[in-house]
C-alpha cells in the first residue's frame, strides 16, 4: 500500500470511528446486531435465577483481602441471554460505590463503545470484572480517589470460580476482554495485550472446567461445556487506555467491529 494510500485508510477509520463513538446514532445499520435466531430462546428466567443465586452465595465473600475493605461488592450487569460478554479488571472508586460495573468514565465511554455496534448493557450485553472488589494502593483511606490499582494474580485466581460460574451461566458467544489484566486471566497467558489484540481465540473450557476439578464450583454439565467449545475470545484495550492515549482508539474500533461481525454470523 503506498503512502499516500495508507493516509487515505488511516483518515477513513478515524472518522468513522470518531462518529460511531462520538455520537451513536451516526452508527450505520450494518453495525447493528441482530441476534441469531439459532440462540436458545426462553431461557432468561433460568439464567437470571442461576445469577440470583450466584450472588447471593457470594455477596458477603471475604476469601481474600479485597473483601475485607470493600464497599460493595460488583457483581454484574447485564441481559442474561446476552450473546456478548465484556470483562474488565476489577471495580474502581465509583462502581466501589455504586455496585456495578464500569460507571464511572471508562464506563461512560464502554457504553458509547457498545452502543456503536448495536449492543448496550440493558439489552443485549453483559458486563462484568475478574474481581469483584475494589483493589486499592491503600485499602485503609477507601475515600480516596486514584487509590486504585490491578488486582493482584493471587486476588484473580481466589475471585476467578466466582467468574467462571457466571461465564457458564451466560454461556456467551463472544467475550471481549477489556485490558491486559482480564486478557491474561480468560486466555491465561503473560503476553502482553498489544500482541494478543484484533485476533479471535476460542475459549480454553477444559483448562478452566477440568473433567476433574479441585472445586465443585467449576464443575458443569456437557450441554455447557460443549456450548462454551463456541465461545471466542476477541481481546482489546481497556477504556481506561483510550482515555489515556486516544491514539489507540482505531485499533480498538477494528476490534469492536470484529465483535459486530462475529456475532452477525
Amino acid at each position: 500500500m503506498s503512502e499516500m494510500k495508507k493516509l487515505i485508510a488511516d483518515a477513513k477509520q478515524w472518522i468513522e470511528q470518531e462518529k460511531a463513538w462520538d455520537d451513536f446514532l451516526y452508527a450505520t445499520p450494518s453495525a447493528t446486531h441482530v441476534p441469531s435466531p439459532t440462540r436458545e430462546e426462553g431461557t432468561s428466567g433460568i439464567k437470571t435465577a442461576a445469577l440470583k443465586a450466584l450472588y447471593e452465595k457470594y455477596k458477603g465473600c471475604t476469601r481474600c483481602s479485597l473483601g475485607h475493605s470493600r464497599i460493595k461488592f460488583v457483581f454484574g450487569i447485564g441481559h442474561p441471554d446476552s450473546e456478548a460478554l465484556f470483562i474488565g479488571e476489577g471495580p474502581g472508586y465509583e462502581e466501589d460505590r455504586q455496585g456495578e460495573p464500569f460507571v464511572g468514565k471508562s464506563g461512560q465511554l464502554l457504553d458509547k463503545m457498545l452502543a456503536a455496534i448495536g449492543l448496550s448493557r440493558q439489552t443485549n450485553a453483559y458486563i462484568a470484572n475478574i474481581v469483584k472488589c475494589h483493589p486499592m494502593t491503600n485499602p485503609k483511606t477507601p475515600e480516596a480517589r486514584g487509590n486504585d490499582r490491578p488486582p493482584s494474580p493471587e486476588e484473580v485466581a481466589t475471585c476467578s470460580p466466582i467468574l467462571l460460574q457466571q461465564i457458564a451461566i451466560l454461556r456467551p458467544r463472544v467475550i471481549m476482554t477489556l485490558g491486559s489484566p482480564s486478557t491474561k486471566m480468560v486466555l491465561h497467558t503473560k503476553d502482553a495485550i498489544t500482541g494478543l489484540r484484533g485476533k479471535k481465540v476460542p475459549f480454553d473450557v477444559d483448562y478452566f472446567y477440568p473433567a476433574i476439578a479441585d472445586q465443585e464450583e467449576l464443575v458443569i454439565d456437557a450441554p455447557t461445556r460443549e456450548a462454551l467449545r463456541r465461545t471466542q475470545v476477541i481481546p482489546t484495550y481497556h477504556p481506561a487506555a483510550l482515555l489515556r492515549n486516544p491514539n489507540l482508539k482505531p485499533e480498538s474500533w477494528s476490534d469492536l467491529k470484529l465483535l459486530r461481525d462475529t456475532l452477525a454470523k
